[in-house]
């Protein structure tokens, strides 16, 4: 096996079943008869979470559809991904193969791995319908990681990872994350069921593999780290209500994805609150996936709530910028905005990580999608300018179109063509949907 198979509970294996009815009891409401699409490696962590998801949904008149992502990374990889689907379906479970085309990153390759798998998923269960996408990340991983962000400085990541999180088009759960990878294994063993193992799970270039080895010759490390996974969790949960309130108090969000914070109502924050509230703000206004580093957003909220002058600073791929009356402005910082690309007639998602764009009729030939920036800033006339009331900073990072270098529409209010028109829909949403124990 590529990890320790510790047993966190002596029941009998059949007794897994209940224990991932009573979590997934409490990480509903599900529809009547729900479609529940299962992330499959091939390993055993999701065999085993689609076997015992397939029988908790079977119950209910609702049926489950396995994902296997091929990434295309190794040798063999896309038999793999066969073997895995006839396997599944061996067993009575429907299997899509999603493969991962273009080129590969030559750094950093399992970070672009993981985020290319999820939008394979991600757009799986928008096309398909399907409302729950189910991971197999267990007691074991959450310990890990765990440790690893207490490596990293600590912050509201220690809690690790939240059995779930809201998408715009799914929910994705995490229903083992108080199950062992050794319940998982003896879940399987019981039954006869074999899986693959990923080779990468050996690779000690990778620091999860290093700390899950270091865990696996330490029980009582393995131990403390779960437990204290778990308060930091409770912590959180409570630091999250907190930050949620004082959104509604201190930061002003305008419809296209900049924000006002009050900084006389944001110095009387609590540190801990204020410093949450500025790396969400960061995070959300950005399009970014994850948080900036804590500290960084903790030295930063320490300069905010002080009396002394604000010059402006960033955090993430956000600027906080002074303004009269004691606002700040916060919005996208001009710097890594998506390069220039022809401008189709469907719907855009996710550009910048910010934006959806709805269709846009009557495209002459050439047409670009790109952002405003000062070039595009400038043709517009002074006086529609002053009378948009989006600051300049905002204006130049929101997309427009162009057509060879002159700008034939915006999206800045009361001086558009109509047809041009863009939702603000960040990856994540500026309230916290809630760190969730389950």
């Amino acid at each position: 096996m590529t990890a320790p198979a510790y047993l966190l509970s002596d029941e009998p294996a059949d007794g897994l079943a209940r224990r991932f009815a009573r979590t997934m009891d409490a990480l509903g409401p599900f529809e009547d008869a729900p479609h529940l699409a299962i992330a499959v490696s091939g390993g055993a962590d999701s065999t085993a979470l689609t076997l015992l998801a397939q029988g908790w949904v079977s119950a209910r008149g609702g049926q489950v559809t396995a994902l296997i992502v091929d990434h295309g990374l190794r040798r063999g990889s896309a038999a793999e991904a066969a073997g895995t689907a006839t396997r599944l379906r061996s067993l009575g479970i429907s299997c899509h193969v999603l493969a991962w085309a273009g080129a590969k990153p030559a750094t950093a390759v399992q970070a672009a791995a993981r985020a290319a798998r999820y939008d394979l998923m991600r757009a799986w269960c928008r096309k398909a319908g399907v409302l729950h996408l189910l991971t197999g990340h267990h007691a074991d991983d959450q310990a890990e990681t765990h440790v690893m962000r207490r490596r990293r400085g600590g912050g509201p990541g220690v809690a690790g990872m939240s059995a779930l999180r809201v998408f715009p088009e799914v929910r994705l759960l995490r229903p083992l994350l108080k199950i062992g990878h050794g319940d998982l294994v003896a879940f399987l063993t019981a039954r006869g069921i074999g899986w693959i193992e990923d080779p990468s799970n050996t690779n000690a270039d990778f620091e999860r593999v290093r700390t899950r080895r270091c865990l696996s010759t330490d029980a009582g490390l393995a131990d403390w780290a779960r437990q204290e996974a778990e308060r930091a969790g409770a912590a959180r949960v409570a630091l999250e209500g907190a930050v949620n309130q004082a959104l509604a108090k201190v930061v002003s969000l305008h419809a296209l994805g900049f924000a006002y914070l009050d900084r006389s109502a944001f110095a009387a924050l609590p540190d801990n609150v204020a410093a949450r509230l500025t790396a969400r703000l960061a995070q959300v206004l950005g399009g970014a996936d994850h948080a900036p580093p804590a500290g960084r957003a903790d030295r930063l909220a320490v300069r905010l709530a002080g009396g002394d002058a604000f010059p402006g600073a960033s955090l993430g791929r956000c600027r906080f910028l002074a303004e009269k009356g004691g606002r700040i402005l916060v919005c996208r910082d001009g710097r890594g905005l998506p390069d220039p690309a022809a401008a189709g007639a469907g719907l855009v998602t996710g550009w910048d990580g910010r934006f959806t764009i709805d269709p846009i009729a009557g495209l002459a030939p050439g047409t670009m999608l790109a952002p405003l920036a000062a070039e595009g800033w400038r043709q517009i006339p002074k006086d529609f300018r002053r009378k948009f009331g989006v600051p300049a900073a905002v204006a130049r990072t929101l997309p427009a179109l162009f057509r060879e270098d002159d700008l034939v529409a915006h999206a800045l209010p009361g001086d558009r063509p109509s047809g041009f028109t863009l939702r603000f829909a960040p990856k994540n949403s500026l309230a916290f949907n809630g760190f969730c124990i389950a």
